[in-house]
């Protein structure tokens, strides 16, 4: 096994476990940035189209991770009593790709506001700018968090699987498994 070899990538029905960590991730970053844009006074503007990058490309992330979960809720239908857990996790996954939509869009709002009137910002106008951009955050953020608990409890309180190597993959990893108890005897 080489350790710095790529995986292979899995079918598109394998996605959604490795996208899935991306768009949890990415969105978490935008308040270090806006809050180095609140302490860090000349590079402000930099910051701030530093958070704006960030949500923009972990809504790029929340809403392949929605198509990819779509690709995946096969796997979830057919293990039993899920359909409860699937259902709240589908919904709060998309209330949280379509609000993240909408921090993304206030802060390529809030970057043209910053670098086209900057000269004529007051210091009470960025505070106000940066603070309503961290105070839109909380709730797109509360509710990702909350569908990833959702997530959570299909992976391992119902053991929802999807398929994240081929079959022959599987089949070698199984061999390379028996191999191994062979030798720990």
């Amino acid at each position: 096994m080489n350790p710095l070899a790529l995986p292979s990538l899995p079918a598109y029905e394998g996605l959604h476990p490795l996208v899935v960590h991306f768009a949890l991730a990415v969105p978490m970053l935008v308040p270090v940035f806006v809050g180095l844009a609140l302490v860090w006074k000349s590079q402000w503007r930099a910051m701030l189209f530093g958070a704006m990058v960030v949500c923009v490309v972990g809504t790029g992330f929340a809403i392949f991770a929605v198509e990819t979960g779509e690709a995946t809720e096969q796997f979830a239908r057919v293990v039993p009593g899920t359909g409860e857990a699937l259902h709240r996790h589908e919904e709060l996954a998309e209330l949280a790709r379509n609000l993240f939509i909408g921090v993304s869009i206030a802060l390529v709002i809030a970057n043209v506001v910053a670098w086209k009137w900057h000269e004529k910002l007051k210091t009470g106008a960025r505070l106000g700018l940066l603070l309503s951009m961290l105070a839109i955050w909380v709730l797109p953020a509360l509710v990702l968090a909350n569908a990833a608990h959702a997530g959570g409890v299909l992976v391992h309180v119902f053991g929802v699987k999807a398929p994240i190597v081929t079959a022959a993959e599987m089949a070698e990893l199984q061999l390379q498994g028996e191999e191994d108890r062979g030798r720990d005897r």
